[in-house]
């Protein structure tokens, strides 16, 4: 569990890093964006919401 939580703040750093440049990073933000999404809802998912 706490190693998913890191998992998914480390995602957030990298993602607010590809903001910054959106036209640049567009993939990469959409990827990261979707691992976020699954990650969540794993966590969610151990967490029983």
């Amino acid at each position: 569990m706490v190693k998913l939580k890191k998992s998914i703040e480390d995602l957030r750093e990298e993602i607010n890093r590809y903001i910054e440049y959106p036209d640049i990073f567009k993939e990469e933000i959409q990827v990261t964006s979707g691992k976020i999404d699954e990650l969540i809802n794993e966590y969610l998912k151990l967490k029983h919401f």
